[in-house]
């Protein structure tokens, strides 16, 4: 479906831009589930299924139009990608891709987009876009990271494929700092790719941003608006993880961007308190107790009860939350490793010590903490026996740091499954039709998340409901004497 672009001023659900990328490649545990050319993701039986590249035996796509299509990009990396197959080394990161491809393009002269990559029209060239090249020698961490990044791309692309010219890579990896976007489909609140794109370039950052993006229609990023936006320039898409605290997002933004924001989120203390927050130790209270950033405790929230920085259960939770931190690291690191019997071993009794961990902080850290969060999450994605109950508390999250928004949304639809699956028709029900509006702004009617939502919303809730009401009756049926 082509969507058409609005003119400002924006309504909510307008779609502001639509732009093919310029460059873009999958995340590698994707890599058999999307086209890697225009990013179809297989879903239903019916659906064709991909066809595997026979040399690289990475890279999918839907068939041979899409294969064609992306040979150009594809040609030299298929050939390293076999190699590094045949010598069983390990795939490049999703960044080292991204980079090549933009390295691969510039020595092919490729340095803007065709007219009918991005609507409405952009001027923005590969030339234009902001760089701040020449402060990568000022920082130890941006040195590091490029010399980091060179070494492995000259690993993966071969030093024949490199420019001779190292001002032209500091300017290409600078470029891929600055500008480069994270793609999500909309199934997902993690996600799928990265990509460089030229016209979705212009919009700046806040943490609390008024517009939302995701692919479409074949690897299109569409900017969507939130809320009422007057122009173009007023546009603001956000470039970082909302549920992280203002002074690590400050820090993310200011190493990589240059900036320090000083949007409504970032002047929001009373937001970053919450992150921190307790619950009150009056288990009768539903109240919960901010925490500053010197973790000096505030009244709660209900009663009122104001606690000492000293007191016992303010020292537990804190080192309850740095507990969080280093067994949830750790937990990660197991999974960056190539998976043998033994270390699928270690991830199932590590999860099993995460589970332990969340008996203990459950009743201690608020549902909003985000050391809380951080915790179900992990449990969340590798199917802990907790149950859908973390996605609950996940989706209530979701609802208060990003409010309306595609993440919110997809969060309710997971929410919704759940709870269809648990029996739970009629909160189900609230959850779907919740998710219902927003689906509409952020992903549009025609989007298969929508369209499978509303499937389980008007047609299987009712189905379910049926055959609820068809068992208890039976039930009631006394039973026939022998």
């Amino acid at each position: 479906m082509v969507v058409i672009t609005a003119v400002a001023p924006y309504s909510r659900g307008d779609v502001i831009m639509r732009n093919k990328p310029w460059a873009y490649v999958l995340e590698q545990k994707h890599a058999a589930s999307y086209c890697h050319y225009c990013f179809r993701r297989p879903v239903a039986l019916k659906d064709e299924a991909l066809k595997r590249c026979t040399q690289c035996l990475f890279a999918h796509y839907c068939g041979a139009k899409c294969a064609k299509a992306a040979w150009k990009d594809h040609k030299i990396e298929c050939k390293k990608l076999e190699s590094l197959r045949e010598s069983k080394s390990d795939i490049p990161e999703c960044n080292i891709r991204l980079l090549a491809r933009m390295i691969t393009k510039l020595r092919r002269g490729e340095r803007s987009d065709p007219p009918e990559a991005c609507s409405p029209p952009t001027e923005r060239t590969y030339d234009s876009l902001c760089t701040h090249a020449d402060k990568i020698n000022t920082s130890v961490i941006q040195i590091t990271a490029f010399t980091f990044i060179v070494e492995k791309l000259v690993a993966f692309l071969g030093k024949e494929n490199m420019p001779e010219d190292g001002e032209v890579l500091k300017d290409a990896y600078s470029k891929l700092i600055v500008n480069a976007m994270t793609l999500y489909d909309g199934s997902w609140p993690y996600g799928i790719g990265a990509a460089l794109p030229l016209g979705a370039t212009r919009f700046d950052h806040a943490c609390k941003p008024n517009a939302d993006y995701m692919i479409r229609d074949g690897c299109v990023i569409v900017i969507t608006a939130l809320t009422s936006i007057p122009s173009i320039e007023d546009v603001r898409i956000c470039y970082c993880n909302a549920m992280e605290m203002t002074v690590q997002r400050q820090a993310l933004l200011r190493e990589h961007y240059y900036f320090i924001c000083q949007c409504e989120f970032c002047l929001d203390e009373n937001r970053d308190n919450m992150m921190r927050s307790l619950r009150c130790p009056n288990s009768k209270c539903p109240g919960v107790i901010p925490n500053t950033v010197k973790f000096l405790p505030l009244p709660c929230t209900k009663c009122g009860r104001l606690l000492s920085g000293k007191d016992e259960y303010i020292r537990d939770a804190v080192e309850l939350m740095g507990k969080i931190n280093n067994q949830t690291a750790s937990y990660t690191a197991l999974f960056e490793q190539p998976s043998t019997p033994a270390l699928i071993q270690q991830q199932k009794n590590a999860l099993r010590d995460l589970e332990k961990l969340y008996e203990e902080v459950k009743n201690v850290l608020s549902p909003l903490n985000v050391f809380y969060l951080k915790l179900i999450v992990h449990l969340a994605d590798h199917e802990s026996t907790l149950g859908w109950k973390l996605h609950l508390e996940e989706t209530d999250a979701y609802r208060y740091y990003h409010g309306f928004s595609s993440f919110l949304a997809i969060r309710l639809v997971l929410q919704g499954g759940y709870q269809v699956n648990s029996g739970l028709l009629d909160k189900a029900e609230e959850s779907l039709r919740e998710a219902e509006t927003i689906l509409q702004t952020t992903h549009g009617i025609d989007h298969p998340v929508y369209a499978d939502m509303m499937d389980v919303k008007n047609v299987q809730i009712p189905q379910l409901r049926k055959m609820q009401k068809l068992a208890n009756s039976m039930g009631a049926i006394p039973k026939s004497k022998q």
